[in-house]
């Protein structure tokens, strides 16, 4: 009935990232999951930054830099 985002659960303890759902071009306007998601971000370049390449360093700080700012415009609207 409304744009939503899903994840696909492994095993007990993980989880995919969100897939993103819009109904009818709408777009998630659940404030509680883009509070989780902007989190996710956090958590997931706090655990998987350290382990990434040297030369690929930059390349991934810029896509969860990005990734920051559109869930906190997304909040900015809520």
């Amino acid at each position: 009935q409304q744009s939503s985002w899903v994840a696909v659960r492994v095993n007990a303890s993980a989880h995919t990232n969100p897939i993103f759902v819009l109904v009818n071009g709408n777009p998630i306007s659940d404030k509680n999951s883009a509070e989780w998601c902007r989190a996710a971000v956090d958590k997931c370049w706090s655990t998987k930054g350290p382990a990434i390449r040297k030369e690929e360093q930059e390349a991934a700080r810029n896509a969860y830099e990005h990734a920051r700012n559109v869930y906190d415009a997304l909040l900015k609207t809520k």
